[in-house]
This record gives structure tokens, sequence and C-alpha cells, in this order.
């Protein structure tokens, strides 16, 4: 289909850009690598009159990492994470997951900023960043604040973003000491698809006594956006990660799943996925050195 005729805005600035969303009566929306909303206005999914595009404005393609955070700004792109040694060194969950976002060119063009601002249910990175406990950066009008990822992501292509506002980037806290992380997808069509169910974790084990200290996981593609499977986390805490203990917070993590049926596969479909994948995921990382 083609795009229906719009008015693109090149602002040269946050505040230019926050400027020009507050004048546009709610027809406008913002455009970063275009991965996500040009599909959806093809499909005549969204009516837009006014686009705004932040490849001019000045800071939003910054990637830089401290002693114990990373710092995302929106425009960076998925292969930019994917390959900087920064983040592969420091951050090596995220830019694993980056990696395994669609093609090459998608991943050239699409962004940390539109894949967090769109809210994808079958997102790569969101497990990931759910993991890392990131907070998305959110830029208005009357200045800036931060939000949690797990409570930014509100629902089915939702979030907290309120009119006017934009994620200006994300903030990656650095990995806890020991930590082992992965991330799983699984394409029954094609490796270059979205995940039917995609899967990511972090595990920090006690070195004397193999006790799982730590656990988190998320999930893609397992309920209407992203989540983390807490009561999987809980029963893994203090625990021997033995496989009993695996199998029980595989189990766990597909009750926890509420997923949609779609022309990919069907709920309960999904959550048999979310068990396997999930159950695979934790035998690696346990089998696994942590991070150095």
């Amino acid at each position: 289909m083609r795009l229906r005729p719009f008015e693109l805005a090149v602002p040269e600035s946050v505040p230019e850009a926050l400027e020009i969303l507050a004048h546009a009566d709610g027809d406008a929306r913002v455009v970063a690598g275009g991965t996500a909303l040009v599909p959806m206005m093809r499909l005549g999914l969204v009516r837009v009159g006014r686009v705004v595009s932040l490849h001019r404005v000045a800071g939003l393609g910054e990637l830089r990492a401290e002693s114990n955070a990373l710092h995302l700004g929106a425009m960076v792109s998925m292969a930019h994470v994917h390959r900087a040694p920064v983040v592969r060194a420091g951050w090596p969950l995220l830019a694993e997951a980056a990696g395994r976002v669609a093609t090459p060119a998608i991943r050239s063009s699409a962004t940390i900023g539109g894949n967090v601002g769109y809210a994808e249910p079958a997102s790569d990175p969101a497990p990931a960043l759910l993991c890392l406990d990131a907070e998305v950066r959110i830029a208005a009008a009357t200045g800036e604040r931060s939000l949690p990822l797990a409570r930014f992501l509100t629902g089915y292509y939702e979030t907290a973003l309120e009119p006017g506002e934009i994620v200006a980037g994300v903030r990656v806290p650095a990995l806890p000491a020991g930590a082992r992380t992965g991330y799983v997808k699984f394409c029954p069509r094609s490796a270059e698809d979205k995940p039917l169910i995609g899967a990511a974790a972090l595990l920090v084990l006690d070195p004397a006594t193999g006790r799982c200290r730590d656990a988190r996981i998320a999930l893609a593609g397992a309920a209407p956006t992203a989540i983390r499977s807490t009561r999987a986390e809980a029963s893994l805490r203090q625990a021997p990660l033995d496989d009993g203990a695996i199998e029980a917070a595989a189990e766990t993590a597909a009750a926890e799943a509420d997923p949609l049926s779609d022309l990919m596969g069907s709920a309960d479909y999904r959550r048999r996925m979310v068990r396997v994948w999930v159950r695979r995921l934790l035998v690696r990382l346990r089998d696994s050195a942590p991070a150095s």
C-alpha cells in the first residue's frame, strides 16, 4: 500500500521537537528509524498528518558507558548496540538480543528509542532490557523524567508516554558481579522473523554452593507486552539450580504467560514454547561460565 500524504518536520533539538508536538493537536507521530511506524502507516493502522523525524536532533545518537551504567540515546541503532565493543564487553545480553533483530539492513535503521517507544510485544531487545533493569528517559516540555521499562510498557503497543512526550534514551545499569546472561528466540518461519517466543535470563550463582543468588527472566511474545516472569524468578532464588528447579521455573513461566493467538501460533502453543525455551536457556546458563 502507498503512504498517505503527510507533513514532515525535521527538528534539530529536543525542545524544538517537543514544541512541534505540542502544536500538532494529536495528529503527529515521532519517527526514528521508521521500521515500526512506516509499515503501520502503509497498512493503514495509524493515520498521521505530521511525522516528526529525530534524525537531526543532536545528542540522541550518543552511546556511552560509565562505571555503573550504559547510556543509549534514542537514535542509537540496533546495529550499533550489537557491534559496539563496550556493549559486548559490559552488557553482552543486550548486544546479543540487538543482534537478533530482523536483518542487517533493518538493524542498521531500527533504533533503541523506536523499539521501546512503539512497545512491540514480540521485541528482541525488550526482554534483555527488562532483565537488565533498564530505565527509559522521557523528554517533555516540563523537563525529563525516567521510568523503569517494566512500568513504561503498559499494554499492546501501549506505553506510559503522555501526549507531547518523546523517548530520549535508555539507561542500563551495570551487570551484577558473576552474572550469566543469555537470549533465545523461537521463529517457526524464519530466523529473521519476529520471535514467536523470545526469552532472556540473568543468573547469579553462588560459586561455593551452586545455589541461585539472583534470577531474572523476561519474555517477548508471551503477553500483550514484554514481561518479567517474577514468580519463576522467585522460585529459583536461594535454590540449588538442578534440573528439577529449572523444570519448575519453566512451568511457572509458562503459567505466568498471557499470550495472544495470531497467525504465527495459538496462545496454548506459545505457552508450551515458553516452557521449552525457558528451560533450555536456564540449562545453558547454569552450565556456562559467568561473564567477566
